[in-house]
């Protein structure tokens, strides 16, 4: 399987554009449990699934909604357990994060060493590339929202998401109970929404869950915050010049009285470049853009920082697949993006 396993066509969608993928009940109790196993495969990633009984009847049903980049998932089911090990992470390049939100009943999760029991609206997240287990010890509803991982690194350093995986958070008070309203509301409400308003949707949901993260986040040691902090300083400098494709690395470090060797190890740490990383950030941001806004394309160039708009409709294909009229028109990309930090040609100015 790969990371972004297609949903077979077959499926039935309704008018939120809600996809029933799977539910057991018109099955043969001999197929429910193959079934059931494939789709969760393929929905989300390479995992076993074992039965507390095999013997006795099981139903489930798996229901999938797009938000932007974000896939959420409405699944109800009999007790099960899925278990995701390290030959499966071998031989799956699935890197996606999963957060999963109990709406009924009462789940176990397990991962990094930390184990949740989450029930009524309580939700952790799990890291793909690590091994896990989810136990379902009751029948059980839940909400699953499968994000890239590019969208929660690009907001918090990795340490911190290795520090809250497999931790649970409370839906009942503060930004727990805020984030996890949403997301049920988001999984289940009838109401339609455009592209645009769903991708807006799924930035908002991401910068609460972040703020929720912040709150709860074990303290990190001093230096790492000190340098995550300065990171932070440094990108939000670049944000606001971003739509100047003449200022500098060498200008920023001079206006937050940083070298520019140190920026540059900030980035490195991240896996990245300023280069490479503000060139990402002006492409994902001409996305937003023309999935939001009614600016032209020349508009949405000069924007985000690039000299003329031959070579931001070049570098636009290159990233998304497609021009970026054919993108807004669409509201979707022909092929994946790249992950930030491995894109093929970073040539913006910086």
């Amino acid at each position: 399987m790969t990371d972004s396993a297609p949903i077979d066509d077959s499926v039935c969608t309704d008018a939120t554009g809600r996809q029933i993928v799977l539910s057991t009940h018109e099955l043969a109790s001999t197929e429910r449990r193959v079934l059931w196993a494939d789709t969760l495969d393929a929905t989300y990633c390479e995992m076993d699934v074992d039965w507390r009984d095999g013997m006795s009847p099981f139903e489930a049903e798996l229901a999938v909604r797009p938000y932007g980049k974000l896939t959420m998932s409405l699944v109800k089911a009999d007790p099960h357990t899925v278990v995701r090990t390290p030959a499966m992470i071998a031989s799956d390049p699935n890197d996606d994060y999963l957060l999963c939100l109990i709406t009924h009943g009462s789940v176990a999760l397990l991962q990094n060493g930390r184990e949740a029991v989450l029930e009524q609206g309580a939700f952790a997240i799990l890291d793909a590339t690590a091994p896990f287990v989810v136990d379902g010890v009751t029948e059980f509803e839940q909400v699953v929202v499968r994000a890239p991982r590019e969208l929660l690194d690009a907001r918090l350093p990795p340490y911190t998401m290795h520090d809250v995986t497999g931790a649970g958070f409370s839906g009942r008070a503060g930004m727990g109970r805020i984030v996890s309203r949403l997301l049920v509301e988001l999984a289940t409400t009838s109401d339609p929404l455009s592209t645009r308003s769903a991708a807006s949707v799924a930035d908002s949901a991401l910068d609460l869950l972040v703020a929720t993260i912040g709150d709860t986040a074990p303290a990190s040691n001093s230096t790492r915050r000190v340098h995550h902090q300065d990171f932070q300083s440094v990108q939000r400098m670049m944000e606001r010049y971003l739509h100047d494709p003449d200022h500098t690395t060498t200008e920023i470090s001079a206006e937050l009285g940083m070298s520019v060797r140190y920026i540059h190890k900030l980035f490195s740490a991240a896996g990245t470049t300023p280069r490479t990383w503000l060139y990402e950030l002006r492409l994902d941001r001409a996305r937003t853009q023309l999935l939001t806004t009614d600016l032209t394309v020349a508009e949405i160039s000069e924007h985000v920082g690039f000299r003329d708009v031959s070579h931001f409709s070049r570098a636009f294909r290159r990233r998304f697949g497609a021009s970026p009229a054919q993108f807004r028109r669409h509201g979707t990309a022909t092929q994946s993006s790249t992950r930030p930090g491995a894109v093929a040609r970073p040539d913006a100015q910086s």
